[in-house]
């Protein structure tokens, strides 16, 4: 029986992820870096990411569905989007990357959005594209390198620039003639520039300029093409003669100036909006007078103006997401439902307590929120705590929220006062040396002295246990129990060491059976730290750097190493690396629920096994390529929740899969009643 179950669940696991549900559980809003709007259709909207990815809207803007990622690279900023007027499917995309290998260029999509393939200049870094709007066919792409352009819809392309220029390069915007393709604008790091003849000759058009003026955008009047309007780090500027001369338009104060980009409502020509580094600006009169219409701490990177929908304009900004207005700029309201786009640098989840979870946000206005329904609504946790000071968040059987800071100690969120609060002292501390000190000036061999003082909590807490009588806290300074829930620390000697470095810390219900991970090895004990048992990974896995958890039956238990996985079936005597289909990569995290095993890798991606790390498959989807700082197994059998480092969080649910096949059978109890047992005991 058991050899016919086994031989099943092989076979099933080479479907495993194939089988998966991915729900969005926010939190909504994140950075938005370009907006595009469909000419064919006005209610569709596109938008891109800081991360290549792609959102589409069918309604203006109200609701947001993510698409597919416009780049190979996971670091791609999408600098712009271009609709063809002719077959709305058919888009393109620009972008830079940040890393530093050389990345970038411009991409195509055939199918709205959900899949993208190269569509040239790969590796420069495309910081501008616009397609001519008498010919959808020619493509027009600024990059570091120079200006190209393709006249066949992005198959091939052709340098327009000359090669090697001391001041044609760095190009940052573009705009085209509306009636004629030959006449191109092209503003640099610098100054801008126009060619009348398709490139075959250039001339600088700064006059009216301040020197040295990076023109970040450029936008051809809808009604008269010799009117431009260009923005710069030192203001925006006008010229109503073919850029032969510039006047620096006033009303936006200085602080202000930086200006991403410009839009012109289709509508009315007279109304321009600027997407400052200080809020929105409008003016009514071409330039003349402006006004501000938002708060200036928004930082406004994109903005569209509805066709045919009069009033509808969108922002795209950082932290805050999508704003939308209804009334031409006047008001704004949140307009952020499906675009989940938030850097999640740390989770927390209440297993005991399904959907209690806490994230600590980048690039957030509340950097801490907490959500009691699973992600359906969420509320900011603070104040207290930066997004930057957080290394890790546990669920403490006190019911509050705990968070190790990455330079030391420890803080608690105070439900009463509402706020964080510093938490934990430790007896016997680098400040009382010299009460430990014995009377005749020698120090008490491996004790404290009674007269040993609490001090607070400094050390580095990387990890965090929890037994029904103590709490365990792993750090570079010992292994710290607490029997107070966590008001006063003492050092456990692990083994004969009072003050052997610990990493990672896992302990059964009944506090009996503890095992850490210290100086990249292994150690067990199971009488509560009365003895201890030392155990090793094999020599090229360059020792342990955290255990992540115990399953099954027959002592199934998972390290991490440097080079991946390793599990061992005998209680930690005997140790393989996980491979089949997993990468030998570092580990970001790894979590069990329901017999589906699933590791987030460093280099990216989820990879799932269902037959507990014997056959491993990369998980597919358009997230599935990503980053994921943390995975946590829910309190429901083949369920994980993933934390994006760019998308949010997510719950992965294997359903259809060998997941369920697995609930199965432990609800059927064919894997021995040691299986339940063991994972009742260790709870988690």
């Amino acid at each position: 029986m058991r050899k016919g179950l086994k031989i099943v669940l092989l076979l099933l696991a080479a479907t495993a992820a194939r089988g998966q549900e991915w729900r969005a559980l926010g939190p909504p809003g994140g950075d938005v870096r370009s907006l595009a709007v469909d000419p064919s259709r006005p209610d569709r909207i596109f938008l891109g990411t800081a991360y290549g990815h792609i959102f589409g809207s069918e309604d203006s803007g109200r609701h947001w569905t993510l698409l597919g990622r416009a780049s190979s690279r996971l670091d791609a900023v999408i600098t712009a989007i271009v609709v063809d007027p002719q077959d709305g499917n058919l888009l393109f995309a620009s972008s830079w990357t940040r890393g530093e290998a050389a990345g970038g260029g411009v991409f195509r999509s055939a199918d709205g959005g959900r899949t993208w393939s190269s569509a040239g200049l790969e590796g420069q870094a495309v910081r501008a594209l616009r397609m001519v709007p008498s010919d959808p066919n020619i493509l027009v792409a600024g990059t570091l390198d120079g200006v190209y352009r393709s006249l066949d819809a992005s198959r091939t392309w052709q340098r327009i620039s000359p090669e090697h220029h001391e001041e044609l390069r760095n190009f940052d915007s573009l705009a085209v003639d509306p009636g004629d393709p030959q006449i191109l604008y092209a503003g640099t790091f610098h100054l801008p520039w126009k060619t009348v003849d398709g490139g075959k000759s250039w001339r600088p058009i700064h006059d009216g300029m301040i020197d040295d003026s990076d023109v970040m955008s450029l936008l051809v009047d809808a009604e008269n093409p010799r009117r431009i309007y260009a923005s710069a780090c030192s203001g925006i500027y006008r010229t109503d003669d073919g850029a032969r001369q510039w006047r620096k338009i006033q009303g936006i104060p200085y602080t202000a100036r930086r200006t991403y980009a410009i839009a012109q409502d289709p509508g009315m020509a007279s109304s321009i909006y600027a997407a400052t580094s200080e809020g929105l600006w409008k003016t009514a009169d071409g330039g003349v007078t402006w006004r501000r219409t938002t708060p200036e701490s928004w930082v406004v990177n994109a903005v569209v103006v509805a066709v045919g929908k009069p009033g509808r304009v969108l922002i795209g900004t950082e932290e805050l997401g999508v704003l939308g207005s209804d009334d031409g700029g006047e008001h704004f309201q949140d307009a952020n439902d499906g675009f989940e786009h938030r850097q999640i640098l740390a989770l927390g989840l209440d297993t005991k307590r399904p959907g209690r979870v806490l994230a600590v946000l980048a690039h957030a206005p509340e950097p801490v929120l907490a959500s009691k329904d699973d992600g359906r609504t969420w509320s900011p946790l603070g104040p207290g705590l930066r997004a930057e000071q957080a290394l890790g968040v546990f669920s403490a059987p006190d019911d509050a929220w705990w968070v190790s800071l990455a330079r030391g100690g420890l803080l608690r969120y105070d439900a009463a006062t509402q706020a964080w609060k510093q938490a934990g002292t430790l007896r016997g501390g680098p400040v009382d040396a010299k009460a430990a000190l014995s009377a005749n000036g020698r120090r008490s061999a491996g004790k404290p002295s009674s007269s040993a003082r609490s001090v607070p909590l400094q050390e580095v807490v990387t990890d965090m246990a929890f037994s029904s009588e103590e709490w365990f806290a792993a750090t570079g300074g010992g292994l710290l129990v607490s029997k107070d829930r966590g008001a006063t620390w003492t050092r456990r000697p692990v083994g004969p060491l009072d003050r052997l470095p610990v990493q990672s810390v896992r302990v059964s219900a009944d506090g009996l059976r503890i095992r850490v991970v210290s100086l990249r090895e292994l150690v067990f004990s199971e009488d509560g730290g009365k003895s201890w048992a030392w155990h090793d990974l094999p020599l090229a896995s360059g020792g342990a750097l955290t255990l992540d958890g115990e399953t099954g039956d027959n002592g199934t238990m998972v390290a991490t190493a440097r080079d991946g996985l390793y599990i061992s079936r005998d209680g930690g005597t005997s140790w393989q690396q996980a491979a089949s289909g997993l990468p030998a990569t570092p580990v970001q995290g790894f979590a069990s629920s329901g017999g589906v095993f699933v590791a987030s890798m460093r280099t990216g991606g989820l990879y799932v096994s269902s037959d507990a790390g014997r056959i491993w498959e990369r998980v597919p989807g358009p997230l599935a390529d990503g980053f994921f700082a943390a995975v946590a197994p829910s309190s429901q059998p083949g369920v994980i929740f993933a934390a994006s480092t760019t998308e949010g969080l997510y719950k992965v649910e294997w359903t259809g899969s060998p997941a369920d096949a697995l609930k199965t059978t432990y609800q059927a109890g064919q894997f021995g009643p040691r299986t339940v047992q063991l994972e009742a005991v260790l709870g988690n």
